[in-house]
């Protein structure tokens, strides 16, 4: 249902601007931030030939409306302020026309002066404070700050043509009531900025877990790329309806597995039963090879004993991250499910279900597509008050019934160009400090034109906004492997080149590197504190010029070969360093022309400047 009603966002908004009313884009809103120091564009639609009147600070704007029902004025450059205003926007009638019943008048209130920042990409820049409670509880359960300001678009796309409205969430300013929901980055990058600045700072998140560069970039730039010279020949690109004839199949296949499953799983309605005899489940190693790459329904069991003091208590229970989908029961009460591996189960256990002595904890686990697994080194515990008590690796198991893959399905917002049209193209002219992007993840599986590809993106999104923003490029952190000797190749490493590249490329860009908040077994690494803070300060250094602030790690200028073999390496911040030993954190390129350092998945970095600020991965021509 929910991608049904994405794929009509189009003809929703067409009806929508259609109409004679007085209306503005959804993102004007109660509460929004506009940007200081630049004139600032305010546009809708009207009845044609009418008369619009926008107000703001004292200042006020009129234009007639177009035939085709739109219009659109500039107010004056306003000052940055906390003090809250109010932007009026009101329609008179033309000569002839009759007076708009409505009254014609639009009030926004509750609107800030400030600085305003476009956050980008996929999930990492989605993903919200509450996945990350572990790290930033303390940091975030005392703080409001009324200055800051957040909007999020929710998923939506548009393959056909770009969308002139967006759907979006209301406008929020930051307390710890309602943050959890907030992006962890965009929160701490926020913070940092409105804490040095001392202006109020609007966040536009508009970003898509899962998806990649090419979803984020317009039709005619991607098109020039010879990948894609016939892409948009395919029908999905001319039938605004395409997506939902291929979601009802798809649907349909999904629930007849699903139907399936459930007519074939051994345990499903029986293991709750009193005289169900689990003594046939044999004992496996959650973190073993149990499935054998086989994909159904698998039951785990583990029994927990606990104290008197525990009786009745609530508890936090943790079962890791698991692939793919599951539920959870304690003592046979339903705790919590899942639909997908990567977020960590934390589940909350209702009073009266734990008792002294012996308790029962299962996992249902559904394995839809690839192997299902466990991920080590996770949490694996029940938490009653300050008591913790750790779950055992060791879990009967019972392989319910084996099943083949789940159908697929289409994942329609990282089709190429859709997002770009309903999630960036909306924003017109919308004026901004700067951009930061987050992205890279999805494209690990062919990192050979990313840096071209991220480069025309940020050239045609500031083509679009009339000047060149700003922009920082996180690198991406380290994850998976560490590797004992160099290694040849490898798609996440050559992401973080490809956009160290891109970052060289564009005037007024930066790379923030965070190649040491990296968790090795999540793709998702909880540290977003230390990563808005280095974002922050590379918007500080671009967007405001302080030059009295360090914002990076030292960066590599050169390397020249002696006559020993020894490859010296000259950095910005003054230092050399010289390589004689080849390990992981140094290593040739196969042609043995140029030095990488950190060409690792997981690495262990090993230069850092003054402040604390990594030197990025990196490979350099060796002279």
């Amino acid at each position: 249902m929910k991608q049904i009603l994405t794929t009509l966002l189009a003809l929703v908004l067409t009806s929508s601007i259609s109409a004679s009313t007085l209306h503005l884009p959804r993102f004007f809103a109660d509460g929004m931030v506009l940007q200081q120091g630049q004139r600032l564009p305010v546009w809708g639609w009207a009845t044609p030939g009418a008369t619009v009147s926008v107000s703001l600070g004292g200042k006020t704007v009129k234009t007639t409306v177009a035939a085709d029902g739109t219009w659109k004025v500039y107010l004056p450059k306003q000052k940055a302020t906390s003090q809250p205003q109010t932007l009026t926007v009101s329609q008179t009638a033309g000569q002839g026309q009759t007076p708009p019943a409505d009254g014609g008048v639009l009030t926004i209130s509750n609107v800030l002066i400030g600085d305003v920042y476009l956050c980008s990409g996929q999930s990492n820049m989605e993903l919200p404070v509450r996945r990350c409670m572990d790290k930033v509880a303390q940091l975030v359960g005392n703080y409001s700050n009324p200055s800051i300001r957040y909007l999020k678009l929710p998923h939506q796309y548009n393959y056909v043509s770009p969308n002139a409205d967006c759907i979006v969430r209301p406008w929020q300013d930051i307390t710890p009531q309602n943050c959890g929901e907030v992006s962890a980055i965009c929160y701490f990058m926020a913070r940092s900025l409105q804490e040095a600045r001392g202006v109020p700072i609007g966040i536009i998140n508009s970003a898509v877990g899962g998806t990649r560069v090419e979803a984020w970039m317009p039709q005619q730039v991607l098109a020039d790329f010879p990948a894609y010279s016939h892409e948009f020949q395919n029908l999905k690109y001319h039938q605004a309806n395409w997506p939902d004839s291929v979601n009802r199949a798809e649907q349909q296949a999904a629930r007849q597995w699903d139907r399936s499953l459930v007519a074939a799983d051994t345990v499903v309605g029986r293991w709750q039963q009193a005289d169900y005899d689990f003594s046939a489940w044999p004992t496996v190693d959650i973190f073993s090879d149990w499935s054998e790459g086989k994909t159904g329904s698998y039951w785990f069991r583990q029994q927990l004993t606990l104290p008197a003091s525990a009786e009745g208590q609530k508890a936090i229970i943790r079962v890791g991250a698991i692939k793919d989908a599951d539920s959870v029961f304690v003592n046979g009460t339903f705790v919590g499910t899942t639909t997908y591996q990567y977020p960590p189960r934390i589940y909350s256990v209702p009073e009266g279900v734990l008792r002294r002595g012996e308790n029962t904890v299962v996992v249902h686990l559904i394995a839809q597509q690839g192997r299902p697994s466990f991920t080590n080194g996770k949490l694996y515990q029940l938490e009653v008050g300050s008591d913790v008590y750790p779950l055992s690796r060791q879990w009967q198991m019972a392989r319910a019934c084996a099943m083949p893959p789940r159908p697929s399905s289409t994942y329609f917002v990282d089709c190429p160009t859709g997002l770009y049209n309903a999630m960036i193209a909306p924003l017109a002219d919308y004026p901004l400090s700067g951009i930061l992007w987050y992205q890279g993840e999805s494209n690990t599986g062919d990192a050979t034109h990313y840096a071209d590809y991220l480069t025309a993106m940020i050239e045609s999104w500031r083509r679009q906004l009339g000047r060149s923003v700003p922009v920082v490029i996180m690198q991406l952190p380290g994850y998976m492997s560490r590797h004992q000797t160099p290694i040849r190749q490898s798609g996440w490493c050559d992401i973080r080149e490809q956009q160290r590249q891109a970052a060289l490329r564009l005037p007024k860009a930066a790379l923030a590197a965070t190649l040491d908040t990296g968790e090795w077994n999540d793709i998702h690494p909880q540290d977003k504190h230390t990563a808005g803070e280095r974002a922050a300060l590379q918007m500080r250094r671009l967007v405001y010029g302080e030059k009295d602030i360090v914002a990076e790690g030292p960066r590599p200028l050169s390397a020249r070969r002696r006559a020993d073999g020894s490859i010296i390496v000259s950095f910005d911040d003054g230092r050399q360093k010289t390589v004689t030993e080849f390990t992981p954190t140094w290593s040739l390129t196969p042609d043995g022309q140029s030095l990488r350092y950190c060409y690792d998945e997981y690495p262990v970095p090993e230069i850092f400047g003054p402040t604390g600020l990594p030197t990025p991965q990196f490979t350099i021509p060796i002279q």
